[in-house]
């Protein structure tokens, strides 16, 4: 053969190599977006076992989708490998890594080895989740070139589930999920996604990426389908009663707040999306009136959000305020000056939370007297006991003190991926019977207190790592990609709402798919430099 005929013979391989990339990309949209559809809407009886029957969508679509992925990943692992190109990890990629490692060692020190591949029955965050989020990320970070249709479908999807969340909340049922169901159960649950704390935790991850469609966009009718999203997304956060939204709110629109300030356009669409919040609050205590579920009891927040005068207040602020800067649109923007606003904003926030720590601690020790003290009596959320938070008093002094007395390999390393009321079955039933009769305690209702319980300090320090690495260097890029933007305020939403909630189905694959996304943002922008 003719050196001209293996030259060319050799090229044809190298091509057929190169192939793989493409065709992996392909199927990872696909699997992506099936997840998007599957997760949002499959249930197999309605609400009866929902957490269950997503958990089997999201299974039977990830096992599919990625052992065809794996399968052409490994190809193109061993055409990667004789190239000789570089890993190229990310800091961020470093800690995702990390957390498998450690997670995967958990398993092994917990001793739980049955429990900890697929975790507790409804709640299934064992290994297998964790490896497939892990996959998620590291997969769409290198191979998400179709990530604007996948975001695409995310969005779409989640504007139905949030649609009929509002018609819920208004007793109109499109879908037949509350055909037998009783009042105080139409309460509970919402939509396609189950229980309310359930709903609430894919809302706060989705909600963040419409938003910035709608602050950012230069493109007016993307803006205006932004806009459209974001109303009706606030009009099922006002009523999906579940106060650890206001905390995912206050996290996301924080981060937005920040960004926001440094052009007058973007800060005007900022007060213009306030003034949709709670202008959606009113409107939704007038819809709500037409069929009111009296077995609903709205929780502190909510309350205040429809039926206190206090909004009314704020709604003609934001009102006042776009009048303001429309009239002002002409005049010179000190970004300078805004730049003052901003590092004022973040003290704010910080002492803001500072002082309703102290707060509490000062009214639960019983120190704060006189009409402060008779004032924050009233309000739950300043009376430090057992039952604050919805029992999650209990809950976490219970998990603090059950981290307190693990042995160290299991500090260090963890029980095991959601193993978490396996251990407490075996070294503390009484308690847990005392406490919680029939119930099973299955996390600590803190994500980020249960991963340092289920994979230790070193897998807990991941993870987190994982988070504040990946918020940090996105939203220092953001300008070049607003969807940067989006990503790191659903991250932070996610934390914050997660600071009283737990992984599940329902949020946990997105968020993971986000960071994916802005990971291969940020590696797309290496590239072409």
């Amino acid at each position: 053969m003719s050196s001209k005929a293996k030259k060319a013979k050799k090229n044809t391989i190298v091509s057929g190599w190169e192939m793989l990339a493409p065709a992996m990309e392909y199927v990872l949209a696909l699997t992506m977006a099936a997840m998007c559809v599957a997760v949002s809407f499959y249930s197999k009886e309605g609400y009866n076992q929902i957490g269950n029957a997503k958990f089997a969508a999201y299974k039977a679509v990830m096992v599919i989708g990625f052992s065809i992925f794996l399968m052409m990943g490994a190809a193109y692992l061993l055409y990667f490998l004789r190239q000789k190109k570089v890993w190229n990890l990310s800091v961020t990629d470093g800690f995702v890594l990390a957390y498998l490692l450690f997670s995967t060692i958990s398993v092994v020190s917990g001793g739980f080895y049955k429990d900890a591949l697929w975790g507790y029955f409804g709640w299934n965050m064992g290994w297998m989740s964790q490896l497939s989020f892990v996959l998620i990320y590291l997969a769409i970070s290198r191979f998400g070139k179709y990530y604007r249709n996948i975001l695409t479908t995310f969005l779409v999807s989640s504007a139905v589930v949030f649609l009929i969340a509002v018609l819920h909340r208004m007793l109109i049922d499109p879908i037949g999920f509350y055909e037998g169901l009783e009042g105080y159960q139409m309460a509970q649950f919402l939509s396609t996604m189950g229980q309310t704390t359930w709903y609430a935790s894919y809302l706060v991850v989705a909600l963040p990426i419409g938003m910035a469609v709608f602050l950012f966009s230069e493109k007016k009718w993307q803006s205006i389908l932004g806009g459209i999203y974001i109303a009706v997304g606030f009009a099922s956060l006002v009523t999906q009663n579940s106060d650890s939204a206001y905390f995912a709110l206050a996290g996301f629109m924080l981060i937005f707040f920040l960004f926001c300030i440094e052009k007058r356009e973007t800060l005007n669409r900022f007060v213009e999306a306030c003034t949709i919040f709670f202008a959606a609050g009113k409107v939704m205590y007038f819809l709500m009136q037409i069929h009111p579920n009296p077995d609903l009891e709205y929780d502190f927040v909510t309350d205040i959000m429809l039926n206190r005068k206090i909004t009314w207040v704020l709604l003609g602020l934001c009102l006042l305020l776009d009048l303001f800067l429309y009239v002002r649109k002409n005049r010179p923007y000190s970004a300078v000056r805004m730049q003052w606003v901003k590092w004022m904003a973040l003290i704010g926030a910080a002492a803001c939370l500072i002082v309703m720590v102290g707060l509490i601690v000062l009214q639960s020790k019983g120190t704060l007297s006189g009409r402060l003290g008779e004032a924050l009596g009233t309000v739950a959320y300043f009376n430090w006991d057992h039952e604050w938070g919805n029992g999650r008093g209990r809950i976490w002094e219970f998990a603090v003190s059950v981290f307190a007395e693990e042995s160290l390999p299991h500090k260090l390393f963890g029980l095991g991926p959601d193993c978490f009321s396996s251990y407490l079955e075996v070294n503390y039933s009484e308690e847990v019977s005392l406490f919680w009769v029939n119930k099973v305690l299955t996390n600590a209702h803190n994500e980020w207190l249960t991963t340092l319980i289920n994979v230790g300090i070193f897998g807990a320090v991941a993870y987190i790592g994982i988070f504040v690495t990946a918020i940090r260097r996105f939203a220092k890029a953001w300008q070049k990609d607003y969807l940067l933007a989006g990503v790191a305020a659903s991250a932070v939403s996610y934390m914050a709402y997660n600071f009283f909630c737990y992984q599940q189905v329902c949020c946990t694959p997105f968020v993971f798919l986000l960071l994916g996304i802005g990971e291969y943002l940020l590696r797309q922008e290496r590239m072409e430099k």
